[in-house]
C-alpha cells in the first residue's frame, strides 16, 4: 500500500496520529464494508417500483369466430399507488440506516485507531527506558566483575549483578514484543502489512473541548437508532398497505390464424378491421389474518427501538460518568509524577549511580535505588497511556467532534 506523501524507509512507514486516522478511514476493511452497505442501499432505491411481470396469451378456438377465445391478450396487475410510495420512502430510510451506520463505524475505527496508536507509543517507550536500563544493567556488571576479580567484592555480589541484568533482558523482550503486536494491530486497522513507526514521542494529549458536556442526541449511536426508528415506521407503513386491493388492467386484440382450421368452418374478420376489447380488475383481500400479523410485528420493532434507544441513552451515559471519573483519577496520578516523581527517579538513578561508582554504597542498595526509578519512569509513562485513553474513551462516546 503506498502513502500518498510519507517517507517509506523499506517496510517501515513513520506517521503521526492523524496520518494513521486518515489512512484508516481511506482503507480500513470495515469501513469499506460500510461504505458498500451504503451502495448496495442507495441501489436498492430503484426497486421500489417493483411490477409484476406483464402477461401475454395467445388464445385460438377454431370454431369462433370473432369472440375473445380468438385473441391475443396483454394483462398487467400493479398494487394499488399508496403501496409504491410507502416501498419508496421504507427504501430511503433504509439508505439512511446504512449512512448512520457508516457513522458509527467510522467513529469506531477512530477510536481503535487512535488507541491503538497512544499504546504503541507507550510500547516503543517502554522498550526506551528498559534499553537505557540496560546500559545501566551492563555496567553494573562490568564493576561488580571487576571488582570481584580484584577481591573487592564477593561472589554474591557478581550473581546479584548478573541476574538484575538478565531480569531487565527479559523485560525488554516482552516489551518489545509488545511494540510488534501493537505494531500489527495498527496495521490491521489502516490495511497494511508495512509496520507503523510513530512520528511524535509519547506525551499528553491537549483537549480543550473536553470540557463540553455529552449530549446523547449529537452522538452517532443516537443517529443509528433514529434512523432506524423511522425504517420501522416506513416498514410499518408497507405492512398496512396489504388492507388495499390490487389492481389489473388487460387488452385484448383479435386473432384469426387462417392456417388453424382443423374443421373447415368458414371464418373471417370483421369487415371493419379485427374487434379489439379491454377488461379492468381489482383484487380485493378478504383474508387478513397474515396481513395483520405482519403490522403487529412492524409495531413490535418500533418499541423494540424505542427500548433499544433508551438503553443506548442509560448505557452511554453511564460509560461517560465512568470515563470522566477515569479521567479525573488519571489526570491526579499524571500530576504527581510530572511534579516529583519523574525529577526523584532522575536524581535517585544518577546519586546511586556515582556512589555505586565511588564505593559508597553496596550492590543492594544500588539495586533498590535502580529498581525503584525504573518503576517510576514506567508508572509515568503508564500514566500518560492511561490520561490519553480516558480522552480517547471520552472523544468517542461524544462522536470524535
Amino acid at each position: 500500500m503506498t502513502y500518498i506523501g510519507l517517507v517509506c524507509h523499506g517496510q517501515e512507514v513513520r506517521l503521526n496520529l492523524q496520518e494513521c486516522i486518515d489512512a484508516a478511514l481511506r482503507d480500513n476493511l470495515d469501513l469499506r464494508s460500510s461504505n458498500l452497505e451504503v451502495a448496495k442501499s442507495q441501489d436498492l432505491q430503484g426497486s421500489w417500483l417493483d411490477l409484476p411481470q406483464t402477461s401475454i396469451s395467445l388464445s385460438q378456438d377454431p370454431t369462433s369466430g370473432g369472440s375473445p377465445d380468438n385473441a391475443v391478450t396483454f394483462s398487467q396487475s400493479f398494487e394499488f399507488p399508496t403501496s409504491y410510495v410507502a416501498k419508496r420512502k421504507y427504501l430511503k430510510a433504509e439508505t439512511e440506516v446504512a449512512k448512520s451506520n457508516l457513522n458509527v463505524s467510522r467513529n469506531e475505527v477512530i477510536r481503535d485507531v487512535s488507541s491503538c496508536y497512544y499504546t504503541l507509543l507507550m510500547a516503543q517507550r517502554t522498550v526506551e527506558i528498559l534499553q537505557k536500563q540496560d546500559s545501566v544493567y551492563s555496567h553494573f556488571v562490568y564493576l561488580a566483575d571487576t571488582r570481584y576479580k580484584v577481591g573487592e567484592i564477593s561472589h554474591l555480589e557478581l550473581i546479584n549483578a548478573q541476574r538484575a541484568y538478565n531480569e531487565n533482558k527479559i523485560e525488554l523482550q516482552k516489551a518489545v514484543q509488545s511494540c510488534v503486536t501493537a505494531q500489527l494491530a495498527l496495521g490491521r486497522l489502516l490495511n497494511t502489512d508495512v509496520s507503523i513507526v510513530p512520528s511524535e514521542p509519547l506525551a499528553e494529549i491537549t483537549d480543550n473541548n473536553i470540557q463540553e458536556p455529552f449530549i446523547f442526541e449529537n452522538t452517532p449511536t443516537q443517529g443509528f437508532l433514529k434512523a432506524q426508528m423511522e425504517a420501522s415506521r416506513r416498514n410499518l407503513s408497507v405492512a398496512r398497505q396489504g388492507f388495499v386491493p390490487e389492481l389489473s388492467i388487460g387488452v385484448n386484440v383479435q386473432a384469426l390464424i387462417k392456417g388453424f382450421n382443423p374443421y373447415h368452418i368458414e371464418r373471417e374478420r370483421f369487415e371493419k378491421g379485427n374487434f379489439m376489447g379491454f377488461e379492468v380488475g381489482i383484487s380485493v383481500p378478504l383474508f387478513f389474518g397474515a396481513q395483520r400479523a405482519k403490522v403487529k410485528a412492524a409495531k413490535r420493532d418500533i418499541e423494540l427501538n424505542e427500548v433499544a434507544m433508551r438503553q443506548a441513552r442509560q448505557t452511554m451515559e453511564s460509560q461517560y460518568q465512568e470515563a470522566e471519573n477515569e479521567l479525573k483519577r488519571a489526570r491526579q496520578v499524571l500530576d504527581y509524577y510530572k511534579r516529583q516523581g519523574v525529577t526523584e527517579a532522575a536524581a535517585m538513578a544518577r546519586l546511586s549511580q556515582v556512589e555505586y561508582d565511588n564505593g559508597e554504597i553496596g550492590y543492594v542498595e544500588y539495586i533498590q535505588n535502580q529498581q525503584t526509578a525504573l518503576d517510576i519512569q514506567l508508572k509515568y509513562a503508564g500514566a500518560i497511556n492511561d490520561y490519553n485513553q480516558a480522552i480517547l474513551m471520552l472523544n468517542y462516546l461524544k462522536g470524535n467532534k
